[in-house]
This record gives C-alpha cells, sequence and structure tokens, in this order.
C-alpha cells in the first residue's frame, strides 16, 4: 500500500509539473514558434480587450540601441518636416532607436546609394518615404539582409504579391490606392457641387509615375467625367481602371473640357527652378479659373500667386502650422490631411521586427495596411485638428499608445491602424 500510495504521490507531482511547463511555453517570451501569441486562450465567455486598453503581447528585449535608416524625397516641406520631428524629436526620446536620414533624393539611384550608405552605417532596418523604385529598394534591402517597410504609403497589388512573403519586407501602412483615388474623387466632387467649372490640376510627381498621385489626379478626372454630362470623357477614358492608365501612358494630365467642365491648366513635377515657379505662377493666374487640385502641397507653389483672387486652392498634404496660416490667409481652402504620428505604427511594426518579433498576417504575410486622411475644409476644423497633432510632448500616438503595438499580434495591429479618424485616435487617449 506505501508502494502505490508513492507512485501516486509522484505521478500527481509529474502532472502538476506538466501542466505548468506546458504554460511557460505558452507565455515564453523567446521562443520563435510562440511569435504573435498574446496571452494564454481564454476561457469561454472571456472578452478579449479592446486595443485601446491596452492588450497583452510579448515583452522586447530593448536594451540594445537600434539603428534605423530613412529614405526621403523630401526634405523641407512641411509634411516632411512634421514627419521627422514625430520620429526626431519624439520617438527617438521614447524608444533605444537612433534614426539616420537620407539626403533628399530625386531619382532610383539615388535610393540605391542612400540604401548602401544606411547599410554601411550598421543601420538594421529601413523605412522609405522615396518611392521612384520601391521593388529595388525591397530587394536591395532584402540583399543585404537589412529590414524594409513603406511609411505613407502603399505598393501596387502586383508587388505586393511578389513580396509579401519575404521575410525582410515588414510591409506598408498608408493610405491604399483605393484611398487615395477617393480622396482625390471627394475633392472635386466638393467644387463640383459647389458650381465650379473651370479647374486647373497640379500634379505633383505624376511625372515620376508615383502612384499614390496618379490615384488621386484619377479621382478628380472620374468626378469631372460623372458630373461633366452624357458624353463627358477624359480624352475617350470614362472609366476609373481606363483614366488611371490614360495618366500612365501620359505621365501627365491634358487640358481640355470634360463635358461641361474644363481643365484649363495643368503643371506636374518638381523641377523647383526658375521655370517651373513662373509655370506655377502662369496657371495660378489662368484666367477664368476657379480651383486649383493639387495632389500635394498646393499652396506652397501657388498660394501667394491667387492672393487677392477669387481661386480656392484644395490640397493633400499633412497638418502642418504654414497650412493653418494659409487657411487663415485665403491661399488654402481645403485640406485632405496625414497627421503627422501617423507613420508611429510602422516604426513599432519595424522596431519589433528588429527585436524579434515581427508581426505578420495569419498566412505569415507581410503588412498591408491602410490609413487615410483628416479632412478640413475650414480654418476652424484644421485648428482643431492641429491642435491633437502637434504637440511634441503629447502627439496624436504616445508611446504609451504604440507600446500596445510593439511585440503585438497581428489582429492588434491591425484593429488599432483601422481607427484612424479624427474621433478614434483622441479617444486612445482617454
Amino acid at each position: 500500500m506505501k508502494k502505490v500510495l508513492a507512485l501516486a504521490l509522484c505521478l500527481m507531482m509529474v502532472g502538476t509539473l506538466a501542466s505548468g511547463c506546458g504554460k511557460e511555453t505558452t507565455e515564453n517570451k523567446g521562443n520563435a514558434d510562440n511569435i504573435g501569441i498574446t496571452e494564454a486562450p481564454t476561457q469561454e465567455g472571456e472578452v478579449t480587450p479592446d486595443v485601446t486598453e491596452g492588450a497583452k503581447k510579448v515583452e522586447i528585449d530593448t536594451s540594445k540601441t537600434i539603428k534605423i535608416g530613412v529614405l526621403v524625397s523630401d526634405a523641407t516641406t512641411p509634411e516632411a518636416l512634421a514627419f521627422r520631428s514625430y520620429y526626431t524629436d519624439y520617438i527617438q526620446k521614447q524608444y533605444n532607436v537612433e534614426f539616420v536620414y537620407s539626403d533628399e533624393l530625386k531619382d532610383a539611384a539615388g535610393e540605391k546609394s542612400a540604401i548602401d550608405t544606411l547599410v554601411t552605417n550598421n543601420c538594421k532596418a529601413i523605412i522609405s518615404f522615396s518611392s521612384f523604385d520601391r521593388p529595388a529598394q525591397i530587394e536591395q534591402c532584402a540583399g543585404a539582409k537589412v529590414y524594409y517597410a513603406v511609411a505613407t504609403g502603399t505598393l501596387t497589388q502586383e508587388q505586393y504579391d511578389k513580396y509579401k512573403d519575404n521575410e525582410y519586407y515588414v510591409g506598408a501602412i498608408g493610405p491604399s490606392l483605393e484611398d487615395e483615388y477617393q480622396t482625390g474623387y471627394d475633392m472635386a466632387k466638393r467644387y463640383i457641387d459647389l458650381g465650379n467649372t473651370n479647374y486647373a490640376i497640379f500634379g505633383g510627381a505624376i511625372p515620376y509615375f508615383t502612384d499614390m498621385h496618379i490615384y488621386r489626379a484619377a479621382g478628380m478626372l472620374t468626378a469631372m467625367v460623372e458630373a461633366g454630362g452624357a458624353d463627358a470623357n477624359y480624352l475617350g477614358a470614362t472609366t476609373k481602371e481606363a483614366i488611371v492608365q490614360q495618366i500612365y501612358a501620359d505621365s501627365g494630365i491634358q487640358t481640355g473640357n470634360i463635358g461641361s467642365l474644363s481643365i484649363v491648366a495643368y503643371v506636374g513635377g518638381y523641377d523647383m527652378n526658375d521655370a517651373w515657379f513662373a509655370q506655377c505662377a502662369q496657371m495660378a493666374q489662368t484666367k477664368d479659373l476657379q480651383v486649383i487640385l493639387a495632389v500635394g502641397n498646393g499652396s506652397d507653389f501657388f498660394g501667394a500667386a491667387i492672393k487677392g483672387a477669387d481661386v480656392k486652392i484644395a490640397s493633400v498634404d499633412a497638418y502642418a502650422s504654414s497650412y493653418g496660416d494659409a487657411m487663415n490667409a485665403g491661399m488654402l481652402d481645403y485640406l485632405a490631411g496625414k497627421f503627422s504620428a501617423s507613420i508611429g505604427p510602422v516604426f513599432a511594426a519595424v522596431y519589433s521586427t528588429v527585436n524579434g518579433y515581427p508581426i505578420r498576417t495569419d498566412e505569415g504575410y507581410a503588412l498591408a495596411l491602410s490609413q487615410g486622411y483628416w479632412i478640413a475644409a475650414s480654418s476652424d476644423e484644421f485648428q482643431k485638428y492641429y491642435a491633437v497633432d502637434s504637440s511634441k510632448e503629447s502627439p496624436a500616438y504616445t508611446k504609451s499608445a504604440l507600446d500596445i503595438l510593439v511585440g503585438s499580434d497581428y489582429k492588434t495591429f491591425s484593429d488599432f491602424v483601422s481607427k484612424y479618424s479624427f474621433d478614434e485616435v483622441v479617444q486612445l487617449s482617454k
């Protein structure tokens, strides 16, 4: 009997130890098999907490300083400066990270050279705001075994399908091309509904085949075709797909009538020389012009030229103080703007990945998450948004918000990013 009792006791102890080991495996923060596991399975009836309340996740070792390279094709506009300030003045002070910025890039060759320099400088990852040749950037970074992500942008579906299972491609977070198209469409429709008929378009980086600018312009043109009358078309194109293809073929926008509406002037590119600025001034002063639709920072290039004239400027850009000043001065009428802290989640994804915890889809693919714009159609709306977005001490996405994402699972991450409206972002701080 004593032997039987002793054996039973031993079996009970083994069972207890096995149970404890099973729990440790589920919560083991260093086990690669458990990347993405946020907690032990919930009991029936338990509710997973909302991401704004803070999700349970793996804790990563952040004791080592990580260098992250940043590629920029724009280093001087208010949008570029706002993004840079969020990384260098806020994120860099909150996390053990050092951002190393490229010079302002002008072409794909410059991107390649900049990546070489950042890799030599021991950067473990690169976040790109430059889009001359993203596939080449991904392949170069993968070849150097450096992680790569796209900020405030996206890949085409074809590009994503090609690189989604590349372990060094972290992903892209920004407006999808569908969002870009809709943003341009909504902008143009606003002014069409107000009765305006004569438009100029600033095409930004369309001549460089930048997808986001092409899709914004396509949205504008589609809205005009729909409102221009039964026979309205853009160079024969009447659908979104056909208009997109036409813009790619021309690498620009053609002036002329679209039914009852007219494109009376167009400027593209960012040559930034005397001849180019003269073109901008001439466009802004075109006879009978009513509205300038800009795929990028319109008030910077056309605001002074329309001062005193009855011409409205609508732009896609970001929330920066100079745009608030432009609205107050009547040089900017409408802004579809990115908030500067919107680049926080892509940093969190890169930071997690470099620290050994990549955030991937359930299929193991790279991130492809859309995050759209805040729309200000008045100075009061602009100031409301800017007050939340401009604080260097407490930006729209604070460290406590981003800490939800670092080391999280895909569902937590994607749910967080999807809640990008002004009211939803404000709710995070409550």
